[in-house]
């Protein structure tokens, strides 16, 4: 009869922590998509007459989104560090700033 694998055989012991300024930047990296709904919810309730306000929160995002990417990328780029965190933190702050991005360009297009 064959036996099974133990699912504690799965666990890889390392002296690999989860970094605290990795985990900053990404739960960081979730207040650009906030301020994008902010700002939309502001836009309804003005008709879409708000440029000034809108802009001032869309420059704090996209400032916010690059800081978060920075402290992201440095802290993946360290040796003992779980690095899922802040490539997520990462990945989701170049998603936050490609989206205020594309919100800006249309914005100057007039779309």
């Amino acid at each position: 009869m064959k036996r099974r694998a133990r699912a504690d055989k799965n666990y890889k012991f390392t002296e690999r922590k989860h970094s605290g300024a990795g985990v900053l930047a990404f739960v960081c990296s979730f207040v650009p998509l906030l301020l994008f709904f902010y700002a939309v919810y502001v836009s309804f309730l003005r008709d879409g007459q708000a440029p000034e306000k809108i802009g001032c929160v869309g420059v704090a995002a996209v400032i916010l989104a690059f800081l978060t990417f920075y402290v992201s990328v440095r802290e993946a780029r360290k040796e003992k560090v779980i690095k899922k965190v802040p490539i997520a933190g990462a990945v989701l702050s170049v998603l936050m700033i490609a989206g205020w991005t594309t919100v800006y360009v249309l914005g100057w297009i007039g779309l």
